[in-house]
């Protein structure tokens, strides 16, 4: 008997990027009664290793395919059933054949073109997301409420106003833009809430960061790791990162970037997300989100 199948073609890409073919086919599939083929998550990197980068992105190291077809029917299928472009997959007619329908990770400057297919699936992503990722990098309950504070340095290129004002991402933010977020949320709540500094920079790069009070860096821990352990938080301040993009769409939490970095907006609720720079107010509806997303976690850590 044919069936219908979905496959993510996850490509060369970091993490944060490889997951948008992956998201996609996976609510792809559930709304068309598909089976999923599991992602190769096996794709050999040098550039990490050459440019000494915390994170070697082992991939097939973090993931199983748990609850996805596996080998050797991933390669049989991949091999002799009929294929399909997602983009194309909505007037497809099914004609009797195993057919596969592949998705295929966008270039960066597309991200928005397909988020909006995952978009409101936050909550079946994450437990779909949690299933596939080996128990050992799970990261335990928070036992309180935190802002989580990620710094992306690595192979981001200098910052350029300029080219932050062109909406152009991968770019190193100033410490001092993670520095003054954090004390402009701060005063704002009216409470020094605990910090954790998620970053691939070395801890003379983030010194402003860390001297703040009641700000640490999170544990050595993998990159999966570390993305659910931000989902956890009460509030992201990111980088123009994918990576804090999805924390913040696992958790729907509250999230403040530098203008034009955010990429997409990724909670259901807009005013959960904000942009912050030189020392300007942060919305009333913004800081209420966080106080709640406190609460709760306040309550739940209880």
């Amino acid at each position: 008997m044919a069936h219908l199948y979905g496959y993510p073609d996850i490509g060369r890409f970091g993490l944060g990027h490889s997951m948008l073919a992956w998201a996609r086919c996976e609510i792809w599939c559930r709304n068309n009664d598909a089976q999923m083929l599991g992602p190769r998550w096996f794709r050999p990197r040098i550039g990490p290793y050459l440019r000494r980068e915390r994170d070697r992105r082992e991939y097939f190291k973090l993931f199983t395919n748990h609850g996805y077809v596996g080998e050797p029917w991933r390669t049989v299928l991949l091999a002799a059933a009929r294929k399909i472009p997602s983009d194309t997959a909505a007037s497809m007619a099914f004609d009797g054949r195993n057919t596969v329908v592949v998705f295929k990770n966008t270039v960066a400057s597309n991200f928005e073109k397909h988020f909006h297919e995952v978009r409101g699936h936050g909550r079946v992503l994450y437990d779909a997301f949690r299933r596939i990722t080996r128990k050992k990098y799970l990261p335990e309950a928070s036992a309180a409420p935190f802002v989580a504070v990620h710094v992306r340095l690595g192979d981001f290129s200098r910052f350029d106003v300029n080219r932050v004002e062109a909406k152009t991402h991968n770019q190193r933010l100033p410490i001092d833009w993670y520095c003054d977020s954090l004390v402009a949320l701060r005063e704002a709540l009216g409470t020094s809430m605990p910090a954790r500094v998620f970053s691939d920079g070395d801890d003379t790069e983030l010194v402003p960061l860390l001297r703040l009070p009641d700000v640490l860096r999170a544990n050595d821990a993998e990159s999966v790791t570390h993305m659910l352990e931000m989902a956890q938080a009460s509030a992201i301040i990111g980088a123009g990162s994918n990576f804090n993009l999805w924390a913040a769409f696992f958790g729907q939490v509250p999230r403040i970037t530098y203008p034009n970095q955010a990429i997409v907006v990724v909670n259901d609720d807009p005013t959960r997300e904000t942009s912050f720079r030189d020392n300007a107010s942060l919305p009333d509806a913004f800081v209420n989100h966080v106080k709640d997303q406190f609460m709760r976690q306040k309550s739940k850590a209880n």
